[in-house]
C-alpha cells in the first residue's frame, strides 16, 4: 500500500505479528491455518509465521522485525511444564520444540511489553508459562463451579460441552466479561456467546495473571496479564467470528498496539538471547536472558 505525500511516495509500514505454527513431531511438519492470518490481515498488520529453532540467533535477527505476537492452538502442553504427570491418555503428544519457542517469546513479550494474544491453548500456555496450572483433562478433573457473581440461575449448572460437536464457526455457549477488564471494554459487553473445541483448561492462575471472563460453569475463558499492556488470553477462536459477533474487535487492538509499539522500537533495538539448559528436576524451563547488543 503506497500513501502520496508530496512529490514521494511512502510505503505504510503494516505492524508485524509473529504467529507460532502447529508442530508434528512424528512427520516433523509445521502446520498452519490460514484463518489466523486472515483476521490478521484483515484487521491491518503483516503475518509472519515463525520457524522452530533451538538456535536463539535465529530470534536474534527475527524478534526485532516483529511488533507483536499471536500464540495459537493446537496441541496439550507437557504437564511438566506445570508440574503434573501424564497421567491421562488424553494427553495428545506434546510438542517440546514449539513449547520452548512459545516460551521464548512470552518471555520476551512480557520483557519488552510487546503485545500478545493467546488462542485456546495460547492462553493456556500463557497462564503456564507465568507460573499457573492446567486441568489436563476437564471431564475428568474440572467437576463445574457455579459461580453466584455471573450467574442469575440458582440451580445446579450442567458442565458444558466444551469441545463443541457443531461446526467451529458456530458459537455454542456464552462467557460473561469483566467490564472493567481491557477485554470488556474491547467488546462492549458483559455477555457474549463463543465456540469452544477444548477439552483442558485454567486450573491455578498465576499470580500474575487476572481471569477475566467465565463461561457458566465457572471455567476461566480469558485472561490478562496484569502489569502489561497489552497481553491477553482467550480460550475460544475468535479467528472464526471476524466481521461479526464483535471479535474482530479483539484483532483490531492487538494491530493498534503493535503499531503504537513499532513507532517506538528504536528503544526497543537489537537484542542478545542466551539460553541455557533447566537445572535441577523442579526445572520445567530453560533459563533466558536478554541483553542489549554493542
Amino acid at each position: 500500500m503506497t500513501v502520496a505525500n508530496g512529490s514521494a511516495d511512502k510505503i505504510a509500514h503494516l505492524p508485524v505479528i509473529g504467529i507460532v505454527p502447529s508442530q508434528n513431531t512424528t512427520e516433523k511438519m509445521v502446520s498452519f491455518p490460514e484463518r489466523y492470518a486472515d483476521a490478521i490481515i484483515k484487521a491491518g498488520g503483516a503475518p509472519l509465521l515463525l520457524p522452530l529453532s533451538g538456535n536463539p540467533h535465529v530470534y536474534e535477527t527475527l524478534f526485532p522485525l516483529i511488533d507483536g505476537f499471536v500464540l495459537t492452538g493446537g496441541n496439550d502442553i507437557d504437564p511438566a511444564r506445570y508440574g503434573a504427570i501424564r497421567d491421562s491418555g488424553k494427553i495428545d503428544e506434546h510438542t517440546p520444540e514449539r513449547e520452548e519457542l512459545e516460551y521464548l517469546i512470552l518471555s520476551y513479550a512480557y520483557r519488552f511489553d510487546l503485545p500478545l494474544m493467546g488462542i485456546c491453548r495460547g492462553m493456556q500456555m500463557i497462564n503456564v508459562c507465568l507460573g499457573g496450572t492446567l486441568f489436563r483433562d476437564l471431564g475428568d478433573q474440572f467437576p463445574g463451579v457455579v459461580r453466584r457473581d455471573i450467574n442469575d440461575d440458582k440451580g445446579d449448572l450442567p458442565q458444558l460441552a466444551h469441545w463443541q460437536p457443531k461446526p467451529y464457526s458456530e458459537p455454542t455457549h456464552p462467557v460473561t466479561i469483566l467490564p472493567n477488564s481491557k477485554l470488556g471494554k474491547l467488546l462492549g459487553v458483559q455477555n457474549i456467546m463463543v465456540n469452544s473445541m477444548h477439552h483442558q483448561g485454567v486450573c491455578d492462575l498465576s499470580t500474575r495473571v487476572d481471569a477475566v471472563a467465565y463461561a457458566p460453569d465457572g471455567l476461566v475463558e480469558a485472561i490478562e496479564v496484569r502489569d502489561k499492556s497489552f497481553m491477553i488470553g482467550v480460550q475460544w477462536h475468535p479467528e472464526f467470528f471476524t466481521g461479526r459477533h464483535r471479535m474482530e474487535c479483539v484483532f483490531d487492538a492487538l494491530i493498534e498496539a503493535a503499531a503504537q509499539g513499532h513507532a517506538h522500537c528504536s528503544e526497543r533495538g537489537s537484542v542478545a538471547i542466551t539460553r541455557s539448559e533447566p537445572v535441577g528436576i523442579q526445572a520445567q524451563w530453560p533459563e533466558i536472558t536478554f541483553a542489549d547488543c554493542i
